[in-house]
């Protein structure tokens, strides 16, 4: 009867450890590289690092938005620089999916982009992404990247258009491509060298949207009180554009 017991015992034990020491699958070393480049690039843009972007980004690199706008390595590598000190802005990845193919790999995930100007409301808004990744020569490089915008709930507040004066001018994002901005009446438009007018709609008196577009845009003053450049973020990018006229 003893050497029953004992054997239930061991049984029993034996049950219980086993069901203790189970532990999820180890994550493998490329995913944790993987999961680090990811977020190493999206800071790139927050700080303007344009050395950890072309040591992530590869030369033959290529980008595409939902509104079929084509960037090289070249045309992305323009857009990274630090925003002004005066707007607080996060950049977050979440949602981090990796799927590894040999020497491929394919991550997908979403930006959560905050941004807030002094004592004005946060402005937030998120897209989803998918990387394509290549190991060459032991080392993992974004070879491609293909956005998709999560539609923003935003509302437009009432502003006196007369607001919009200060406003109107030419913002230079990259040479040769500018963003112009005009009062319409009651509207304020912007149009980006050879693409289409759009309304700006005023989230707040520095912050405005387009919509159905996950865009912002943010007019910044200088210490005269003069409007001199305009802050956007889109897709992870923050981009600063002096005011050029």
């Amino acid at each position: 009867m003893r050497l029953l017991v004992v054997g239930v015992l061991c049984g029993f034990f034996s049950v219980c450890f086993g069901q203790t020491v189970q532990r999820p699958a180890r994550v493998s070393k490329d995913e944790q590289a993987l999961r680090r480049l990811e977020d190493e690039w999206l800071g790139s843009y927050l700080r303007g690092d344009k050395a950890t972007f072309d040591r992530i980004v590869a030369d033959d690199f290529t980008s595409t938005d939902e509104s079929a706008m084509f960037r090289n390595k070249a045309k992305e590598r323009e857009v990274i620089q630090a925003p002004p000190s005066t707007v607080k802005v996060s950049l977050t990845n979440e949602d981090v999916q990796i799927r590894i193919y040999g020497d491929n790999a394919v991550v997908t995930g979403r930006i959560v982009s905050r941004a807030q100007l002094g004592g004005q409301p946060e402005i937030s808004f998120q897209s989803r992404f998918t990387d394509t990744l290549l190991k060459r020569m032991g080392r993992w490089q974004v070879v491609a990247r293909h956005y998709s915008r999560l539609p923003p709930e935003r509302t437009a507040v009432k502003l006196n258009p007369k607001l919009y004066d200060a406003y109107a001018g030419q913002y230079e994002l990259a040479p040769g491509f500018v963003l112009n901005v005009a009062r319409e009446g009651d509207k304020l438009t912007t149009q980006a060298t050879g693409q289409p007018k759009f309304e700006l709609l005023p989230e707040s008196e520095i912050g405005f949207f387009i919509k159905d577009i996950s865009a912002l845009f943010i007019f910044m003053r200088d210490g005269t009180g003069e409007v001199n450049q305009l802050v956007t973020i889109q897709d992870g990018r923050i981009i600063s554009a002096k005011r050029i006229k």
